[in-house]
């Protein structure tokens, strides 16, 4: 493990960023002192930020490493400075015991905080029922839908009367593809503008509606992926009021984009769901200010270059976000929510969610921080990204902010 002395660095510290002192890392925990000769790194006065955690990552290893590989996806997590995150692959289901083997040993020999969730239903085809006891006492963090349809009302009950069994929280992308029916954009005025074929809100509601209503009759805690529309809160907000267990995120891209801004027909605004109004935007942004929304999720999706350089309605959805989620982020963060409650929706809240320990800056404790200059600033270009993929809507813009570095399962830079 790295040893390293940060010098003229602001902590977080109870809820506030102190006065600029001295951060002694030894064998990966905070000490008061280092020995002799550890290397100094003067920061000049930027916050000493608690280590993020993402919610939804995907690096596709094993199934589709051509695109995305497990080591490219934890030097985005040191760059970004996330120390862990709640894991769940599309390509590649966790629906028995030998897969989760499988999954955690290439996930956890890196010495992050991964989370991994199991699939509610084998290959995510709605037909039969994963192995769900088997995977709770194999140390799932929960149960998803891998951003599958859920299947038939029936189906989706036995699914969570079963998992019911293991106390764990179910993972779902509310969607109805029927709704959506081959679209790409938000339906409404801009994308009649444009010609192209939109996505309604109702494509939301309806699923997600159906869902709360299963947890509140069976009483199941449950988690949606994504919010995007007011009315998607709305629904929320009315189920936790009966006694819903009920946690949301909100998409990093949703909160920043909204259909106006698909007019570049920039294919890294190809999304799963599709980011929606203005008004929407607005919401989700309340959302999180009041509480509706506990945390943001990053959904770090890698995709082809050439699944990218397409028209648009012909990309792969999908976007990558782990390494310059902090500084696309933060200042309309603390300028809109206060640094205290930035901290929580970027790094406690999210571990907490998935079950995984809360980091902090507290001697003595592990140590996991990302130095972070709010007063710099980030050109993103495709060397900021790892792996050989860039599909993200910020690439060529520059951003707000600038991380200095990270110290993150053990390593310093």
């Amino acid at each position: 493990m790295d040893n390293v002395i940060l010098k003229n660095v602001r902590p977080f510290v109870n809820g506030n960023f102190e006065a600029a002192t001295t951060i002694s890392i030894v064998d990966g925990v905070f000490r008061d002192s280092a020995p002799e000769g550890t290397p100094v790194v003067d920061v000049n006065g930027a916050l000493a930020i608690p280590a993020l955690f993402a919610l939804g990552i995907d690096f596709q290893e094993p199934k589709r490493d051509d695109i995305y590989t497990y080591r490219d996806g934890f030097r985005a997590m040191h760059r970004g400075g996330f120390y862990g995150g709640l894991y769940e692959s599309t390509a590649n289901p966790v629906d028995g015991i030998q897969r989760l083997v499988a999954e955690k040993a290439a996930l956890g020999y890196q010495g992050y905080d991964i989370r991994v969730l199991g699939a509610i239903n084998q290959d995510y085809e709605a037909k039969a029922l994963a192995e769900m006891c088997e995977l709770a006492d194999g140390g799932v963090a929960g149960f998803g839908d891998g951003n599958k349809a859920f299947g038939s009302m029936r189906f989706l009950r036995l699914c969570l009367e079963y998992g019911a069994m293991t106390k764990k929280r179910f993972f779902f992308l509310p969607y109805d593809y029927s709704l959506a029916h081959g679209g790409y954009v938000n339906e409404g005025n801009f994308s009649d503008m444009i010609g192209m074929k939109g996505v309604p809100e109702q494509a939301e509601t309806l699923p997600l509606f159906s869902l709360l209503e299963m947890s509140r009759w069976l009483g199941v805690p449950m988690h949606i992926k994504q919010v995007t529309s007011k009315s998607a809160l709305n629904l929320i907000r009315r189920a936790r009021e009966m006694g819903v267990d009920v946690t949301c995120d909100v998409d990093i891209h949703h909160l920043l984009f909204c259909d106006e801004e698909v007019a570049t027909l920039n294919t890294s605004l190809n999304l799963h769901p599709p980011v929606r109004s203005s008004d929407d935007r607005d919401a989700l942004w309340q959302g999180l200010a009041d509480g509706t929304i506990q945390a943001v999720s990053i959904n770090h999706f890698p995709v082809h270059r050439e699944d990218k350089e397409v028209n648009f309605e012909d990309a792969v959805p999908g976007a990558i976000s782990l390494e310059i989620a902090l500084p696309a982020l933060w200042n309309r963060l603390t300028e809109r929510l206060g640094e205290k409650r930035a901290v929580e929706v970027l790094s406690s809240k999210p571990a907490e969610i998935a079950g995984a320990d809360v980091v902090s800056l507290a001697p003595g404790k592990k140590a996991s921080l990302v130095v972070f200059d709010p007063n710099g600033v980030t050109d993103v270009t495709s060397k900021t990204f790892a792996g050989g993929v860039e599909n993200s809507p910020f690439l060529g813009q520059t951003l707000s902010g600038k991380i200095l570095g990270s110290y993150v399962a053990g390593i310093w830079g």
